[in-house]
């Protein structure tokens, strides 16, 4: 079981990862907006980060150049 964090902004996409990751055993959090996910990444400490890069307040690729300035957790781009 995996520790995931979600940033999506879409709620059908999120909601969809979510069940299906969930149903996998996996413990889902979520942000919808790339500031949001940067401070879950910071406080949650996922084992992995599942990125969109259409966030409606910062660029993704900009999240995760902030991200890889702190952490080195794996990021998988979903857009």
């Amino acid at each position: 079981m995996a520790a995931i964090l979600l940033v999506e902004d879409e709620p059908s996409i999120r909601s969809a990862l979510t069940r299906a990751l969930t149903d996998l055993g996996h413990v889902v959090t979520t942000s919808n907006t790339g500031m949001s996910g940067l401070e879950s990444a910071l406080e949650d400490a996922p084992d992995v980060v599942l990125l969109d890069l259409g966030l409606p307040d910062i660029d993704g690729l900009q999240v995760l150049a902030m991200l890889r300035a702190v952490s080195q957790v794996p990021v998988i781009i979903i857009t």
